[in-house]
Order: structure tokens, then sequence, then C-alpha cells
């Protein structure tokens, strides 16, 4: 796809600089950036979507253990011998 950018001359003599720096003629420079900004969208809407479900998790857990009663809280020197010392 060719897609035509009006630049100002300054805005486009950096971008020439960068891209030069980085060895790449600005037409690839500019591709680069593109992809990577699509990239960095679709990574974000993943992690988003990805806290989105933990949080609906948590809504789910809490949904099931209402009308539960509560547990007892765990003694203050309960320790992980106490609870293996069955399998020996």
């Amino acid at each position: 796809m060719a897609i035509t950018l009006n630049l100002d001359p300054e805005t486009e003599r950096r971008l020439r600089e960068r891209a030069a720096e980085r060895g790449r003629t600005l037409e690839t420079y500019l591709e680069h950036l593109a992809e990577e900004q699509c990239q960095a969208k679709e990574s974000a809407t993943a992690a988003s979507s990805e806290a989105s479900s933990t949080v609906e998790f948590e809504h789910q857990l809490d949904a099931l253990s209402d009308g539960l009663p509560d547990l007892p809280p765990l003694p203050a020197d309960l320790s992980r011998t106490d609870l293996y010392e069955s399998h020996d």
C-alpha cells in the first residue's frame, strides 16, 4: 500500500536523520514505526483484556461465595509442617 505524507521540512529532516542512524531509508523507517505502533496497540489491548478477565474472575469467585459462612481465621503459628504432618 502506498501512502503520501505531507510533512513540514523540519519533521522530514529529523525523520531522515533518525532513519539514517538506524541504517534505514525514510520509507522503511516509517514502515517500521507503523508496525511497532500496531503491535503496541495489540499488546495493550491484550493486557487490558487479561486484566479485565482477572477482575471478572474475582467477581465470579465473590458471587460463588455469597451466602456461604465465613471461614475461621488460620492460627497465627500455622506452619507448612502442620499442613503435612499426616503425609509422612
